[in-house]
């Protein structure tokens, strides 16, 4: 007890260095534990199923995770290491309702998707009611979450019950657990797959060429995964589909592969999915992790090192009163270990009472620690291991000068401290400058990828997606919508820009073809200002051109055609020509290459109506555009957005990771603020009695200011040398794995060399100032 008591005595007696040795663990801290728990809970999706390291999901060369549902029957019988598959498909039906509540005109929107029945023998999604083996058994059959039932009946005990869905009943069968939110597979709703066979609107996915569903399957606990890959690959059916398109998949690739369940969080998606987590991004963020710990252990030493001369003295005295050298040690550390301990605890406080606006400014998930309580204990027991270590250099070198030195004030310590101290500094340094850069270097990717012109007039466009009673009188409610000035030029596609989802893969002329396909109008092309190449656009209102395609360059330029409007391209149940060839314009992410792509003209598809509107007046245009779509549809209100909000909207997860990224970087930055104002307090302390005589002997503020600066303008410039090149390798790196992609300017590094050197001279040059200024008289009166 007395020897706690003692500890804290020394703690407030040196609370120049004791307080800002916590400030910077405290701001080191409050990173950790953010970071911690967002780069944990990217970690720990899907983990939570039982037999995760025996479930995979199938995937081909051709369009990744999208392939046919047909071929997972085939799959299951011929594979004996396959104990369980399920194909599963979203739900694109809109709102889901009841008959008591569509009386009521009331439905709700929500994540749902078809599903086999075994689906819940591979997924350990609990059922509360019902049972597991059969619920998804039957046609018409649903299970739905606790949450969703008490939305829809307001109870959950509701096995029994109906629910509508695109005008089909379907029995409720099961009620689940909510799904948790770090699951890659997110539904309040799932219907029976087996509703696809006797649902004649569902007849197109029973085509073994339409590529929209997911299959995934668990292998036996012993099964050798590529032996299960091969065996899959070697499937008679699919050697012909391999040989059919062995012109387009790289040679030596197996058609087909599966991916553990484990990396699908980290695999992008063909289908366009947000649920993506960046594994480069995460392995940034456990850097920047070491590096706050890094930097909080740097400051940690140098304030303990800085009082080295003063707690030496101070030490001495109770050595000469028998207490050993160990004991000093000791006491050091333990101080060392008790302000790591309180800087934790504060940290925990500051980062409960912000994580939720964290989450919300930067539109991330995971930073709450509901559920993963384990860490709390994990934190403080970092905090305790990271005093022990920091503190145990400072202690060796507090305690380092002989004892008969101490006792007479004649200490003197070896320039080895000072030059671990300056090397320290110069790390945090680098850690600055290749954080600014990098930071720089982010943000001038987004700008170049919200300026660059993708080929299509986007300027005053707003888009909507119709519901089944507006694509019934699509052209009514067109040619209703022009009455009004304001809008100028309208368009009905299948899909709008950026999130073109169709894809086609046929052979043609022997050749195997890869490709987007887009379900347009006539009145696309005009609409987008789309330029023609070869031959023809689609002509207004000429029903002869329905069922016709208009080809992109770059398909043009990789399937080598010499006489394009001589070719077929297959559709549904007919097959159509090539009239035109049209100029590549950037129809999705700017991450990604121009694809292929087949512009398909059809009454069809009219999921999206787009609308070009006069500039000015937007808010009583939209509102009018909402008045008119409910005279056609008195049940379903819409929503209209802006194709550049939508088109923004791409590059969003890479938006909020780099502002996350940002404010890091700030973070680490007021962190080597707090350092060097540390440490030129302690230096400026330190050098008092020579400012003193510098000053009597002439020696003018501005002589005295450059003479204490130089050292940091010094470990600066070292830094800068060493953080240049090490992140223009980082970023270089990253940049390289985007299609379109901005330069790497020199002036960026330069930039970040100038702001650190200017953070670095304003944070010191005031206590420069002090010192400078001080009267000589004060530091020499006892000489």
């Amino acid at each position: 007890m007395l020897q706690l008591k003692q500890i804290w005595k020394s703690i407030l007696k040196y609370k120049v260095s004791s307080g800002l040795t916590l400030l910077s663990l405290i701001i080191s801290f409050t990173g950790i534990i953010i970071l911690t728990l967002y780069v944990s809970w990217e970690k720990s999706y899907d983990r939570f199923h039982k037999d995760i390291d025996s479930i995979y999901r199938l995937e081909t060369v051709l369009y990744g995770e999208a392939v046919p549902a047909t071929i997972g029957k085939t799959i299951k019988t011929e594979i004996p290491e396959v104990t369980d598959l399920t194909a599963l498909a979203p739900y694109f039906g809109g709102t889901i309702s009841t008959s008591e509540l569509l009386d009521k005109n009331i439905k709700f929107e929500t994540k749902a998707a078809f599903a086999e029945q075994d689906f819940f023998n591979i997924f350990s999604f609990p059922l509360t009611l019902g049972d597991r083996n059969t619920a998804l058994e039957a046609p018409h059959s649903a299970v739905i979450s606790e949450s969703f039932a008490k939305k829809l009946f307001e109870e959950t005990n509701v096995i029994g019950k109906y629910i509508v869905a695109q005008g089909i009943e379907y029995k409720v069968t099961g009620i689940m657990k909510n799904i948790p939110k770090n699951s890659s597979i997110q539904a309040d709703c799932l219907f029976s797959f087996s509703t696809y066979k006797v649902e004649s609107c569902y007849s197109r996915f029973e085509d073994d060429n339409e590529c929209s569903f997911n299959i995934y399957l668990k292998l036996n606990a012993d099964a050798n995964i590529d032996l299960a890959c091969s065996k899959i690959n070697q499937i008679d059916k699919f050697q012909e589909l391999t040989q059919e398109v062995k012109g387009i998949i790289p040679e030596g690739s197996d058609l087909f592969s599966i991916r553990p369940l484990k990396e699908v969080h980290f695999t992008p998606s063909y289908l366009g999915s947000s649920n993506y987590a960046n594994p480069v991004l995460l392995n940034v963020f456990i850097l920047l992790i070491v590096i706050l710990t890094i930097m909080g252990a740097v400051n940690f030493i140098n304030f303990a090192t800085s009082q080295a001369p003063l707690r030496s003295k101070s030490l001495s005295i109770s050595r000469v009163l028998g207490e050993n050298r160990f004991a000093s040690m000791a006491q050091i550390t333990l101080e060392s270990v008790i302000i790591s301990l309180v800087a934790m605890t504060i940290s925990y406080i500051i980062y409960r009472l912000s994580y939720h606006c964290i989450e919300s400014m930067f539109s991330i998930e995971g930073l709450g620690i509901e559920g993963r309580y384990y860490f709390i204990p994990a934190f403080f027991v970092f905090a305790f291991i990271f005093g022990i270590m920091a503190g145990t250099y400072p202690s060796k070198y507090i305690t380092s000068p002989p004892l008969a030195q101490s006792v007479k004030g004649q200490i003197h310590f070896s320039g080895k401290g000072k030059s671990i101290r300056n090397a320290l500094v110069i790390s945090q340094f680098v850690f600055t400058i290749g954080l600014i850069s990098s930071a720089l270097i982010i943000e001038k990717q987004l700008n170049y990828w919200r300026n660059f012109d993708i080929g299509i007039n986007k300027e005053h466009v707003v888009y909507l997606s119709t519901t089944y009673g507006l694509a019934t009188h699509y052209q009514a409610f067109a040619d209703e919508l022009l009455k009004n000035n304001n809008i100028t030029d309208y368009t009905y596609t299948g899909f709008i820009p950026g999130q073109v989802e169709m894809g086609w893969g046929q052979t043609i002329d022997g050749q195997y073809i890869q490709m987007k396909c887009w379900p347009v109008d006539e009145n696309f092309l005009s609409f987008f200002n789309i330029k023609m190449d070869e031959g023809r656009a689609f002509m207004d209102k000429n029903n002869s051109d329905i069922n016709s395609f208009i080809l992109n360059k770059k398909g043009l330029e990789k399937f080598g055609w010499e006489n394009p409007f001589e070719r077929q391209i297959e559709g549904f149940d007919w097959d159509g020509p090539i009239i035109g060839i049209a100029e590549n314009f950037n129809f999705s992410s700017l991450k990604d290459d121009v694809e292929p792509m087949v512009f398909w003209r059809t009454n069809r598809r009219k999921d999206h109506l787009l609308l070009r509107l006069a500039p000015g007046n937007y808010t009583q245009t939209i509102a009018y555009i909402k008045k008119t779509a409910s005279i056609f549809d008195t049940e379903n209100p819409i929503e209209v957005k802006f194709l550049d909000d939508s088109l923004n909207a791409l590059y969003a997860k890479e938006e909020n990771s780099a502002h996350f990224i940002e404010f890091i970087t700030l973070w680490t930055i007021l962190l080597s603020v707090t350092g060097l104002l540390g440490l030129i307090f302690f230096i400026s302390r330190e050098r008092i009695k020579e400012i003193g005589i510098r000053k009597v002997n002439g020696a003018t503020i501005s002589e005295v200011l450059t003479m204490l600066n130089m050292d940091f303008i010094k470990w600066i410039a070292i830094a800068f040398v060493i953080a240049t090149p090490i992140a223009w390798i980082a970023m270089n790196k990253w940049l390289e794995s985007f299609a379109y992609k901005t330069t790497l300017s020199w002036w960026i590094f330069a930039l970040a060399g100038v702001l650190a050197l200017g953070i670095a001279l304003l944070t010191v040059s005031w206590q420069s100032w002090k010192a400078a200024t001080r009267n000589p008289v004060e530091a020499l009166r006892y000489e």
